[in-house]
Parts: structure tokens; sequence; C-alpha cells
């Protein structure tokens, strides 16, 4: 255990596990996600808990004059795992919606003018506009 820091097993699936039970309840907030991990997994709230108080231990042991980091509560890594992954799994998601119709709607208007929208986003994470007629 180097400088007291913990890691949760599959914290990835858990976490999505819990995003998709508080969406199906249609109580998807911040505060509703804390109250949930720590209920539903205590012994990982547990280890957060104790890292925390390991890691104010050290800030206050600290007197060489060294810089330490101050902890963080273990409320507030709740708090940033939720805004995390509240835009990985949500935000983005409909972002990339957005974006995917605001192409295809401009393919449409752009097609009246005998141009064509070619999707180059695999190279160069851009679109190319091409005319119809000179290719």
């Amino acid at each position: 255990m180097a400088y007291g820091k913990i890691y949760i097993n599959d914290l990835g699936s858990k976490v999505t596990a819990l995003f998709d039970e508080l969406q199906a309840s249609k109580n998807l907030n911040e505060k509703a996600f804390i109250a949930a991990f720590k209920e539903k997994y205590p012994k990982d709230y547990d280890l957060l808990v104790y890292e925390w108080e390991f890691k104010v231990h050290a800030f206050k042991k600290n007197k060489k004059g060294h810089p330490v980091p101050h902890p963080i509560r273990p409320e507030k890594i709740l708090s940033n795992m939720f805004r995390n992954y509240y835009y990985k799994l949500v935000t983005k998601p409909k972002i990339k919606k957005a974006k995917e119709n605001y192409v295809l709607r401009m393919k449409c208007e752009i097609g009246k003018y005998w141009y064509k929208i070619r999707d180059d986003t695999e190279h160069s994470g851009k679109y190319i506009l091409v005319n119809k007629e000179d290719r």
C-alpha cells in the first residue's frame, strides 16, 4: 500500500450499473448517486474513508516542509466520480448523437446544391466537401 492509495475492484462496472439503476428510477442526481453508492457498496466507501484518514494523518504529520497535497474527502471523490461518469455516460452520447444529426441535415441541405460531404473522420477527424460534378 504505497502512500495509502486504494484501488476499488471493478469500479467502472459498479458505477455504470449504479447509473443504470438511477436512470431507470429517474432519480439520477449527485446526492442520490452518493447515497446509493454508500448504501450499495459500503466496503468500497469504507476503503475511501480509510484512504482519506491515512492521507490526513500523513498531511498532519508532515513537519519537514515537503509539499503534500491536501487530502480529498470521500464525498468529494464520489462527487467527482459522478460528474466524470455523467459526462461519459449521459452527456457525451447526447453530443455525439446531436453531431450525427447535424451532419445528416447538412448532407441533405448541401446535396441540393450539387455538393456532397465525404466522411474522412478515420484519418483527419474532419468532413470533406466534394463537388459532385468534379469529384
